[in-house]
Order: C-alpha cells, then structure tokens, then sequence
C-alpha cells in the first residue's frame, strides 16, 4: 500500500495482488513506517455505494471504505485515476499501481 498525500488529495495504490486480495477478503491493513511512529492504513469494503475516508490521530490510523462492486470493477480494468470520494477540503482515491500493471502485462507476454 503506498499513500501520497497532497493539498485536497490522499491517494491510495495498490498492487494488482493487494487489489485482489482486497476484494478476496473486504478489507485490507497496511502499516506504514515513519519516522518516529508508523501509519496504520486500513481499508474496507461495504456492499452499498459509499465512500469515506476518516483519520484517527490517537491511533495514527487512516481509513478508507469503497463500494465492493467499484473495487471490483476496477480490479478488472484498471483505470488511471481509480475510484474516489470527497472529504470536506477536497477528494481521496484508490487505483492500482499503473507501474504494476504494466509489469503483469509484460510478464504475460
């Protein structure tokens, strides 16, 4: 899981076997190392048409909840800019990793 951060947008990408394993299990966790502490990334999957993204400072975790059907779809053809929602100063996204699925891809061939 690899989380960018910038003004108005969090980005979330994962590999083509993180994505799978998400739509396997409904929820992904990741901690991420940081200087000092590490982030906890956890992510869900409901079966209604509902985004959220919410982060917890007492835990250091950020979460993310996606429709199970656009994760779905997504995981089927991939798209650049992947499925998203809004917060109150801007927006979040889930993709795959373009760089991995260029690299199945010539793996395939």
């Amino acid at each position: 899981m690899k989380l960018k951060f910038s003004t108005g947008h969090v980005s979330v990408r994962l590999t083509v076997n993180q994505m799978q394993q998400l739509v396997d299990d409904g929820s992904l966790n990741a901690t991420i190392p940081l200087a000092g502490g590490a982030l906890n990334g956890v992510i869900s999957l409901v079966d209604e048409a509902v985004t959220n993204m919410q982060f917890d400072a007492n835990s250091s975790t950020i979460g993310f909840v996606f429709p199970r059907d656009a994760v779905q779809k997504e995981l089927a053809k991939p798209t650049r800019n992947g499925i998203g929602g809004y917060f109150d100063d801007g927006v979040f996204s889930l993709a795959i990793d373009i760089h991995d699925v260029r690299d199945k891809a010539r793996k395939a061939k």
